[in-house]
């Protein structure tokens, strides 16, 4: 199969997918525009300006992999993951580190962020891996797909960038139960993974994130009106997540409630461009604006999981069950992060917050699946998922 034709490119803009997530991007510019941050001590503002570059980027690179059949796309897919895996490593050795982290490579002075794009490498690796395979289905099967999942994942958490390692584990235990893994198997390998918390903790984070971990649990234990205030004052753990809920409070049914329309608790709040962007949507648009929100996430994420039910080739089947685990699981990680009901971990909301690599690895996702809406499925696999 080659490029499509010009007919059958017009089918390529799904508008089931496309309609729901431009329209995220539209809302994620209009509150960009409102922000203004402090940078180096220097207040900036025009955050919509810089991000329409990625947008651009995401938008170009998106109709080139639209047009590109995706079974050629995966029969590439081991040379897309060791090329990715180089980038990972050069970007621990060959860069300076930024925020006590090594995770961007300068390119023709764009900031790529590898591990963002890796998130998308990992899918179509498993989707070429898994595809017309059924040894996964034993115990030790298993151990190859989460051998190309563990791998990147300790590259990334070296940066380090434990929002995005985090972010390969719903992809692959996604991917593996919808191609018909034994239950069974992953619940245990979710138990052990539960025995080995505390040693992560106590021997393998980094002061940073334990603090970000006791921050969360002492905003769950009872405190007086004081401690409250004195924690703020303070800028303590927890300091973005109160400054963060106060936000979402202030924000009221439309928006906040003030003589000049400013939520004052979003100018106390770091990262408000980037992980904190839910906050800026629910504090100036209100509870309304984060329900509009929400349901342009719960459209989109339908359009992408009928496009895998409608779809018979295993392969097709994986890479849209693959990006939706990856917008469903980032949305609602960020989302909880932000209204405190998870410790923060340093992950963007997809297609609003500001990151130039964001919004191109997300807008290439979404191009993918509208690559497998438009070609019909003529391959059959051993047996329906």
């Amino acid at each position: 199969m080659g490029v499509l034709s010009s007919r059958a490119a017009r089918h390529a803009f799904h508008l089931p997918v496309l309609a729901p997530a431009l329209l995220l991007v539209a809302m994620g510019l209009w509150h960009l525009s409102t922000l203004v941050v402090p940078v180096g001590g220097v207040l900036r503002d025009g955050w919509h300006l810089l991000q329409l570059r990625g947008i651009a980027l995401g938008l170009v690179a998106g109709f080139v992999v639209a047009l590109i059949p995706y079974k050629a796309l995966l029969s590439r897919a081991y040379l897309f993951y060791a090329l990715n895996l180089l980038l990972l490593c050069v970007v621990l050795v060959a860069t300076t580190a930024r925020n006590n982290s090594h995770r961007w490579l300068s390119l023709l002075g764009f900031n790529l962020q590898p591990s963002e794009c890796m998130k998308l490498t990992l899918i179509v690796t498993l989707a070429r891996y898994i595809r017309f395979r059924s040894s996964y289905k034993t115990f030790r099967g298993l151990g190859a797909p989460f051998l190309l999942t563990l791998l990147p994942m300790a590259l990334i958490l070296k940066q380090p960038d434990l929002g995005t390692a985090l972010l390969c584990v719903p992809i692959l235990f996604g991917m593996l139960f919808a191609a018909g893994a034994r239950l069974r198997h992953l619940l245990l390998i979710v138990l052990l993974g539960a025995v080995g918390i505390y040693p992560v903790y106590r021997w393998g984070l980094r002061e940073y994130q334990k603090a970000r971990i006791d921050g969360f649990l002492a905003q769950l234990a009872p405190s007086s009106a004081a401690d409250g205030e004195r924690k703020l004052l303070d800028q303590g753990d927890n300091y973005q997540i109160e400054h963060s809920k106060q936000a979402l409070g202030l924000g009221g049914w439309a928006g906040p409630r003030t003589a000049d329309g400013r939520n004052e608790a979003l100018f106390r709040l770091p990262e408000r461009q980037t992980d904190f962007i839910f906050a800026v949507v629910a504090g100036e648009s209100g509870f309304l604006g984060a329900l509009l929100l929400i349901v342009l996430y719960a459209a989109l994420l339908s359009a992408i999981l009928l496009v895998a039910l409608r779809h018979r080739d295993p392969a097709a089947r994986l890479l849209c069950i693959g990006i939706f685990c990856l917008f469903a699981f980032q949305g609602l990680i960020n989302i909880a992060m932000t209204a405190g009901v998870l410790p923060i971990t340093g992950m963007t909301l997809p297609l609003i917050s500001y990151g130039g690599s964001s919004m191109l690895v997300s807008l290439v996702c979404l191009a993918l699946v509208c690559n497998v809406a438009a070609r019909p499925s003529y391959e059959f696999g051993r047996g329906d998922f």
